[in-house]
């Protein structure tokens, strides 16, 4: 993302031209956490655009935004936040051809009818950074439900809830962190303010879903298969799809060059899933994963890890700066 386009996202935010009780519009928060794995670039200002200067110095500026856009809770990074990153999933299995993984994905997904409906609604769960101002307490990575949930006449709403949370290597934390089930943040649309990806029911077809994809990204070129997997992130966060739609997603993903097949896992709740990675053209420092369920054949996740060290953050390369899990409303502590 270039100045002019965060000088675009920032004006929305602007209080003399949008109400104070406006929620954050989706695509700013996805363009913010854009910059976690970016590393910091010299800004230049143009006196003949006259644009507005805009002082973001690190990632770790992107990272407190980002945390009081979704969480609503302002937490200041820890001197070392190497201990805040949860494990890399660790593929125990030879790596299949990504042809072969996603042939085997589609034909489960015709095989097997699971009822899933289309449905203007997201649920998953997500991880986010998190420590104690001072440093005294345990630094913690926090499990969230986010619950966006929106109508046809683009109204709606966005509940984020507390899951557990733990520390980098699973165990309880320390008491302070809200309780699971705790309402940490809530923002309401009212009707003709949310801007989704589609408005309408996306096409099941490869070429309807590369055609989102490119929207979702900005691609002016090439797809790449990392651009593909983050567009599918953005979809799968305001969409449930059927099966027919997560199939043609993954055809589209498939066809983005640059596709690698990780091998099977289980992902951060137990299940068995397949990963296919990709590096995406922006952020630079990304290497993002898909993961898709090998009982159902469907994308169940989302992963995004740093390439090179992130000396703001004091994270190495490897370190995961994002998960999200979805098709998780079976989960006893899902929100209803």
């Amino acid at each position: 993302m270039n100045d002019d386009e965060l000088a675009r996202v920032m004006r929305r935010l602007d209080p003399a031209r949008t109400p104070a009780d406006a929620p954050i519009p989706l695509d700013a928060e996805r363009r913010l956490r854009e910059i976690v794995g970016r590393p910091p670039v010299a800004r230049r200002r143009s006196a003949a655009r006259r644009r507005p200067l805009l002082a973001w110095t690190s990632a770790a500026a992107a990272v407190v935004v980002i945390l009081t856009i979704v969480t609503g809770v302002l937490w200041m990074p820890a001197p070392s936040a190497s201990a805040l990153t949860p494990t890399p999933l660790v593929y125990t299995s030879a790596p299949a051809d990504p042809a072969e993984a996603v042939a085997a994905a589609r034909a489960q997904l015709a095989r097997d009818d699971d009822g899933v409906m289309a449905e203007r609604r997201s649920l998953s769960l997500g991880w986010y950074f998190s420590a104690s101002p001072d440093g005294a307490e345990a630094t913690v990575f926090r499990r969230e439900w986010v619950d966006l949930r929106w109508n046809e006449d683009f109204s709606g709403s966005i509940v984020t809830t507390a899951a557990e949370a733990t520390d980098a290597d699973g165990d309880t934390v320390p008491a302070g962190e809200p309780a699971p089930g705790t309402v940490v943040a809530e923002s309401r649309y009212v009707q003709n303010q949310f801007r989704p990806l589609s408005p309408a029911a996306p096409t099941p077809t490869a070429d309807a879903m590369r055609e989102l994809l490119r929207t979702s990204v900005g691609a002016e070129g090439e797809l790449t298969a990392g651009d593909a997997i983050n567009g599918a992130r953005t979809l799968l966060g305001e969409w449930t799809l059927d099966d027919a739609q997560q199939s043609a997603l993954l055809q589209a993903v498939l066809e983005a060059p640059g596709l690698r097949a990780l091998g099977t896992t289980r992902d951060r709740i137990g299940r068995e899933v397949i990963g296919l990675g990709g590096i995406p053209s922006s952020p630079s420092n990304a290497d993002v994963t898909l993961l898709i369920s090998a009982d159902t054949g469907r994308i169940v996740g989302f992963e995004s890890a740093l390439v090179e060290a992130n000396t703001d953050l004091d994270l190495p390369p490897g370190s995961l700066t994002e998960y999200a899990l979805w098709d998780v409303r079976d989960r006893e502590d899902a929100p209803r």
